[in-house]
């Protein structure tokens, strides 16, 4: 009933923060046990059953899913690093000539687009391995032309000229290797760099 706008029986909040004693009252007479006292929770009898941790398997990323997220950040890394010029892919030094070949078969290259793989191993060596077996040159044969080439072209020069005699070079119509390659200048830079502008500039066309 309200009484002058206020509720009967309504209590200030200092009131209720106001402590009073609370007779404890005994539930139990004797016959009833805690299990027939209301809102107890009906909780499996640990005698018989074990509690198991809910699975998370469907919140979990598959594992085909996480091999191909780590497989696509790898080929993208690598796809960074490889710079096509021409019909010549130039990976990054010291890189095996089979993890090379078999990348650009994994991303599907295709083999009218690039014909020839180069790699520079270390500071004296260089490799071109042959993408496209039915088309361009015979990759031995055409770098010892080169090697010819440029000691016709130094030949006022013996120094640089015995430097580059002793350039080996083997392999086969497939897969070259210039090897022992002399840390000397020419033209103002290193013979590496001026036998691999002239190999890229000859063979992406």
């Amino acid at each position: 009933m309200a009484d002058n706008g206020r509720i009967k029986g309504f209590k200030k909040f200092s009131q209720l923060k106001e402590k009073k004693d609370v007779e404890e009252i005994d539930l139990s007479d004797g016959n009833i046990s805690k299990d027939d006292l209301p809102m107890n929770p009906n909780l499996p009898d640990n005698k018989t059953k074990k509690l198991k941790n809910a699975s998370t398997k469907a919140l979990k990323e598959p594992k085909s899913v996480e091999k191909e997220d780590k497989k696509a950040k790898k080929t993208k890394k690598a796809n960074e690093s490889v710079t096509r010029i021409g019909k010549i892919a130039k990976f990054p030094k010291n890189s095996k000539a089979s993890t090379a070949y078999n990348y650009l078969e994994d991303v599907k290259i295709s083999k009218r687009s690039i014909w020839y793989l180069m790699i520079e191993k270390q500071e004296n060596e260089l490799q071109m391995v042959k993408y496209n077996n039915k088309e361009g040159v015979n990759l031995a044969e055409f770098v010892n032309e080169l090697k010819s080439y440029y000691i016709s072209k130094y030949t006022d020069n013996e120094v640089v000229c015995e430097q580059i005699n002793g350039i080996s070079i083997g392999g086969n119509d497939k897969f070259a290797t210039i090897g022992n390659i002399p840390l000397i200048e020419v033209d103002g830079k290193k013979i590496i760099s001026k036998i691999t502008e002239d190999l890229i500039r000859l063979l992406s066309k």
